[in-house]
């Protein structure tokens, strides 16, 4: 077994060892321990990213760089979310955010689209478990279980379709989006623990359908679009009360969907790290509303940039479309009362975030014009 292969096979199963150890410590221990092991499973993805398996040993997406950088983004994700967290007595909930990211990663490298949605189903079935054992939680995990399975369902039946049919694409499409969680169509998150299972689980949904895109062919990719872009606008005439605000976190989903519709991959994965970093329950945060409407010199600025270099050859007027959306969404993101202070964030999570996102945006650029992507 060579070194890129045992530190796949390693950062695919760190997250689940992370999910053990965090479980079996005492709760006073275990955000520490939590903190520990997300950082050290993202600096093994990382090494996968830069030094990945590739030959005999490697197939499919192992070999597509957008994919091992999705990766990261989902491992960086965990990190954030584990900081942000606090103690919490519940050992299976206190695990739900590693297992959950465990199972994104082998979705996401699945030699079948259909292994991989299964995995994504297993995924969520254990977090409707977890969520679900309190006394009268019941009815909120049979919603959770209900959305996202249909979403399943609905891709599968359209693989089970003729390659490239308009029936086939739209279907596709349509569980896309409800894996994703776009506003309006998907699960409405109800409380702040429900990021620890949805924030990969979007994650890898998005990563997938990158994949799932040779199968639906052009109606799948202007389903997506067209989806994507009634999400930005949504946000867009949103307000700025906390409401409004909650908007904000299926956005940079949305701008991803578009990009994947686009064949703009790493557009697409800069507005996955946004996800990440800054979506979930972090949006009610002036600092990640911020990141989120793409204001420079973050990720998903830079993934504006590329995705509309992109989209002025596809279609100029959805081009001229999402970019009045963007803007929109840039001036509902502006706190009332000015930045003022609120640039650079007091906590040590949105300041990590922040850092990453910033230099995300430098350093995707370079690794382009390096062929990296």
């Amino acid at each position: 077994m060579t070194i890129p292969v045992f530190l796949a096979a390693l950062a695919f199963a760190w997250p689940l060892l992370g999910a053990a150890v965090v479980m079996s410590v005492s709760t006073p221990r275990s955000r520490d321990v939590a903190v520990w092991m997300a950082g050290i499973g993202c600096l093994l993805a990382l090494a996968v990213f830069l030094f990945p398996a590739t030959g005999a040993v490697a197939t499919g997406w192992d070999d597509d760089p957008v994919q091992r950088a999705g990766r990261v983004m989902l491992s960086c994700g965990l990190l954030l979310t584990v900081l942000e967290s606090r103690d919490m007595a519940d050992r299976f909930l206190r695990g739900l955010p590693h297992v959950s990211t465990a199972l994104a990663g082998l979705a996401c490298v699945a030699p079948d689209p259909v292994i991989g949605l299964g995995i994504l189903e297993a995924s969520l079935a254990y977090g409707v478990f977890v969520f679900s054992r309190p006394a009268g939680q019941a009815r909120a995990g049979w919603a959770l279980v209900r959305t996202g399975s249909v979403g399943i369902f609905l891709v599968l039946a359209g693989l089970l379709l003729p390659v490239g049919s308009p029936s086939a694409g739209l279907m596709m499409a349509c569980g896309i989006v409800m894996l994703a969680g776009l506003t309006p169509f998907g699960q409405p998150w109800r409380a702040e623990n429900d990021t620890f299972l949805f924030l990969p689980f979007a994650g890898a949904a998005l990563l997938l359908a990158m994949r799932l895109r040779v199968h639906g062919g052009e109606a799948f990719d202007n389903a997506l679009v067209a989806a994507g872009l009634a999400s930005v606008w949504l946000t867009a005439c949103a307000g700025r009360s906390d409401d409004g605000m909650r908007l904000f976190r299926t956005f940079p989903s949305a701008l991803a969907l578009i990009a994947v519709g686009a064949q703009a991959d790493v557009a697409a994965l800069l507005f996955l790290c946004g996800w990440c970093l800054a979506g979930g329950s972090r949006s009610g945060r002036s600092w990640a509303a911020r990141a989120l409407a793409c204001f420079p010199p973050g990720a998903p600025f830079v993934g504006c940039l590329l995705l509309l270099s992109m989209m002025s050859d596809w279609s100029w007027i959805f081009t001229v479309l999402t970019v009045a959306g963007i803007l929109c969404a840039v001036v509902r993101a502006v706190p009332a009362g000015g930045f003022g202070r609120d640039i650079w964030p007091d906590d040590v999570a949105g300041r990590m975030a922040c850092s990453v996102l910033v230099l995300t945006g430098f350093l995707v650029p370079l690794a382009m014009m390096l062929g990296a992507f």
